[in-house]
């Protein structure tokens, strides 16, 4: 890997699991924090997420990708068929800045981001929360993508990866975290994305999908950067 000021190479270890190494910190903290009761209200709807069908609906490769034209951390509107006149198109959906697991992904993206750039790709974040958080977080992290809101989960509906608390899940989540979903997305729902991450060709034809209904797992920024080098070769 090339050595330049925009990286942090000489503090990566190893770039195989350098996201799933942060992500399991959590898992085994908020697995020990949370009580067998809390833990299995969490894996039964993890299950049910994938029992329901629910992985079935998200858009597949050789699908085409919807268009959007979201505001992002800065105001302005970002159009992915302008960005997919410059190449790929990298679209990743994630549930907030509560989320510890989000937290972690959009940190190592911003890690990895230059690296993105060069295989001639670009990256845009997709969340559907408020856009004082999305502005906030963006400020925090100092990102250096667009990290865009998705009102109402629009356009993750379109993707096909939104689904509806469960009654026994929101009793949860504003007992236990206390975090109101609705409330903390400014929407009309108790909704969130599936977490995924789609590498999106010129021609709005959808290359490669990595999803997972377990939220405690994301994919590698390798993995899309050694996808997105292989379609130069």
């Amino acid at each position: 890997m090339k050595n330049t000021e925009n990286r942090v190479a000489t503090t990566i270890t190893n770039e195989d699991t350098y996201l799933d190494t942060r992500l399991k910190k959590h898992r085994n903290f908020w697995g020990s924090k949370l009580t067998p009761a809390e833990n299995e209200i969490m894996e039964r709807h993890i299950e049910f997420l994938r029992e329901s069908g629910a992985m079935k609906k998200i858009l597949k490769k050789g699908d085409e990708a919807p268009d959007f034209n979201l505001k992002n951390q800065f105001g302005d509107f970002i159009a992915s068929s302008e960005l997919l006149k410059n190449g790929p198109l990298v679209v990743s959906f994630y549930r907030g800045s509560w989320c510890p697991y989000c937290v972690e992904e959009i940190r190592a993206l911003n890690t990895f981001y230059p690296q993105i750039q060069e295989t001639g790709a670009d990256l845009v974040v997709v969340s559907p929360q408020s856009f004082s958080r999305t502005e906030k977080q963006a400020g925090e992290i100092h990102l250096k993508y667009n990290l865009v809101v998705d009102n109402d989960n629009k356009v993750g509906k379109e993707f096909g990866l939104v689904y509806e608390f469960p009654q026994y899940l929101k009793d949860l989540y504003q007992g236990r975290f206390n975090n109101n979903i609705q409330e903390i997305n400014e929407g009309s729902a108790w909704e969130l994305p599936i977490p995924a991450r789609f590498v999106i060709g010129q021609d709005r034809k959808i290359l490669d999908v990595r999803a997972d209904s377990d939220y405690r797992f994301r994919p590698e920024p390798l993995t899309t950067i050694n996808f997105l080098k292989n379609l130069n070769n």
